[in-house]
């Protein structure tokens, strides 16, 4: 009974289940002030319902020439999931021009 109900609940996803693409969310958990710097730790949501791999996370302060960029990567983040991590910048997150944004994926 039990293989029965796991292969009709894989079964019914393949089917019909949500094959949307990936939709990254980010979100600011905390900041804290570390030496030389600031870590911004986050929360990368996906509600899509594809899994999205290698996300790239950019943290941007300032404008033009002189902002300043901090990226990490995501290894795995599954549909309809979260992961946290963090990024280390030398900028104040909370003055203006602070961004927080997913610059790509690959698809598993």
């Amino acid at each position: 009974m039990l293989v029965a109900l796991v292969l009709g609940t894989t079964g019914y996803q393949a089917l019909w289940g949500d094959h949307s693409p990936p939709d990254i969310r980010l979100e600011i958990e905390s900041v804290s002030r570390r030496s030389g710097g600031y870590l911004v730790l986050f929360t990368a949501l996906n509600r899509g319902g594809s899994p999205a791999e290698g996300v790239v996370v950019e943290a941007r302060a300032g404008d033009g020439a002189a902002a300043e960029r901090s990226q990490t990567t995501l290894d795995y983040l599954p549909a309809h999931s979260r992961r946290r991590g963090g990024l280390y910048v030398s900028t104040d997150p909370s003055q203006p021009g602070f961004s927080l944004r997913a610059l790509g994926y690959e698809r598993p």
